[in-house]
């Protein structure tokens, strides 16, 4: 098969980002003072984008549509900000990408 291009999905495909991403949520609780979460807790917090990463950890009490779209707002910032500290290919991408390319 001859393909002109292949389209992937990077954050949970290709890299794992997941102490990325929960670092950079920590750190918008902390602006909050509302409790840290541990990495494993996140595996659970992931998935349907951003704004689910931001409303499932909030306090259920907290969980208003104004404080979602703060925080939404400076994660995505911090994220930016800190993209590339943690995150690393999975085991096989880099091998698979390149076998693409060849």
């Amino acid at each position: 098969m001859n393909f002109k291009g292949i389209i992937f999905d990077l954050d949970g495909t290709l890299v794992n980002s997941l102490e990325d991403l929960a670092d950079s949520m920590n750190s918008v609780f902390q602006k909050f003072n509302y409790p840290i979460r541990t990495l494993q807790a996140y595996k659970h917090f992931i998935g349907n984008g951003i704004r689910n990463l931001v409303y499932k950890p909030l306090p259920k009490a907290n969980r208003t549509e104004a404080l979602v779209d703060t925080c939404y707002n400076i994660i995505i910032d911090v994220y930016r900000n800190s993209l590339v500290t943690k995150m690393k290919p999975y085991d096989g991408i880099s091998g698979l990408l390149a076998k693409l390319v060849s």
